[in-house]
């Protein structure tokens, strides 16, 4: 079932909140992800590095995901918008404490906007079988992939090389999201036949 609302709510402050911390905050360095500060004791950065960008470009091209995707999975509930973006976030963050990656900063959304993607795709989905839903799906995958072997960005071109392992790990966190919601319904309970019935 669809939640219909005439505003997006939590859409409108999540862009609100992106673009105040670009627009606002004129040194984000401080905000960026970076391993050695968290363990150091600036634990914010393990979130705040999720909602600061490197310019223009790379934020635009995340606040216009956000605000499609937020709208699109806030009309079925805003929950499930707020549970997508955290296991987004989560997921992201596994991935750049692993000590493989190499990176001393990270910063951005995009990452965990694939796990909002993976919801919105999933719920579209449900609500209507389409096999242009199954095709933005492929096509999604497949620029992930080009990113990852390439090294290059589709879209954006900011200050330093993408690091596109992120977007593969948001559609992980919104597998996993999806997989405990999915699993957390009731069942339709089949009942027994009364004696009278058989």
């Amino acid at each position: 079932m669809i939640h219909r609302s005439p505003i997006p709510k939590l859409t409108f402050l999540l862009v609100l909140v992106v673009t105040g911390l670009h627009a606002l905050v004129p040194d984000r360095a401080n905000l960026y992800f970076g391993l050695t500060e968290i363990l150091d004791g600036e634990h914010w950065r393990a979130v705040s590095g999720h909602f600061v960008h490197v310019d223009g470009n790379h934020l635009g091209w995340n606040v216009l995901g956000l605000a499609v995707l937020g709208w699109l999975i806030e009309r079925h509930s805003p929950a499930l918008l707020a549970g997508a973006l955290i296991a987004g976030v989560i997921a992201v963050n596994v991935l750049l404490i692993a000590p493989w990656t190499g990176l001393d900063y990270y910063c951005g959304l995009s990452g965990a906007l694939n796990a909002l993607l993976v919801v919105a795709l999933w719920l579209e989905w449900r609500a209507s079988p389409s096999p242009w839903i199954a095709a933005v799906a492929a096509a999604c995958l497949a620029k992930v992939a080009l990113e990852i072997l390439t090294g290059n960005a589709v879209f954006s071109d900011i200050g330093w090389p993408p690091f596109a392992w992120s977007h593969l790990a948001g559609m992980a966190g919104g597998i996993v999201l999806l997989a405990v919601w999915w699993s957390s319904l009731p069942r339709p309970q089949r009942c027994k036949p009364s004696p009278e019935d058989v």
